[in-house]
């Protein structure tokens, strides 16, 4: 199955939200494939993310509030999945240093600020989805938001990881270093993209072997 156009998330994590028991590896499994569409561009992660909570809604309100608990289940693995897109980001910008290619800051800009918001992104995105609601799900969407908001997250702690290793690694190309600079930044906006997305591929079906 593609998920090639960002809305049609809402529909299969609706029926997934349904009826699903392991409604956290359901989820994940299904943010990940949605995200390989898009090769894992963080820019598409708010819209992603924004339809997974709107499907998740519609379903769990279908079961009744006795699903209450299976809320915070699928925002875990929503969570995990934008958290492995993010870690499959950095492997692709280490792949690269290791084959002696280089960033200048332009080269990294657009992407680097879309991940620098994703947690952002993810609890404004709750928010969104609390205040379009009603009833039971109102509350825990409400509930959850206020956790992570307080403990944080898997992808704000992926997005850390991320910019300390490119902070240390610019630096690095500050004081001077031979290898090559990629051309422009759309060329190397291009090649993180494929190569991340190649890498989350990976990652997803690693746990989708696990799960089966």
């Amino acid at each position: 199955m593609s998920i090639e156009n960002k809305t049609e998330i809402s529909e299969v994590i609706r029926a997934a939200a349904g009826d699903e028991a392991q409604l956290r590896e359901r989820v994940r499994a299904l943010v990940m494939k949605a995200l390989v569409d898009h090769q894992a561009d963080p820019a598409s992660a708010r819209d992603i993310m924004r339809d997974t909570l709107a499907g998740l809604g519609d379903g769990l309100l279908e079961r009744g509030s006795q699903a209450s608990g299976a809320l915070r289940e699928a925002v875990v693995g929503l969570d995990e999945a934008v958290g492995r897109s993010v870690y499959a980001m950095r492997m692709a910008m280490e792949e690269a240093w290791d084959m002696g290619h280089n960033f200048a800051t332009t080269d990294l800009k657009d992407t680097v600020d879309a991940m620098r918001d994703l947690e952002e992104d993810l609890l404004s995105s709750i928010k969104e989805a609390s205040d379009k609601t009603q009833g039971w799900l109102k509350g825990e969407y409400a509930d959850l938001g206020g956790h992570l908001a307080r403990n944080g997250t898997d992808t704000g702690a992926q997005v850390r990881a991320v910019l300390e290793k490119l902070n240390s690694r610019m630096s690095g190309i500050a004081l001077g270093s031979g290898a090559e600079t990629l051309a422009t930044a759309g060329e190397a906006r291009a090649r993180l993209s494929a190569v991340a997305s190649g890498i989350l591929r990976g990652l997803a079906d690693a746990l989708d072997n696990k799960r089966a």
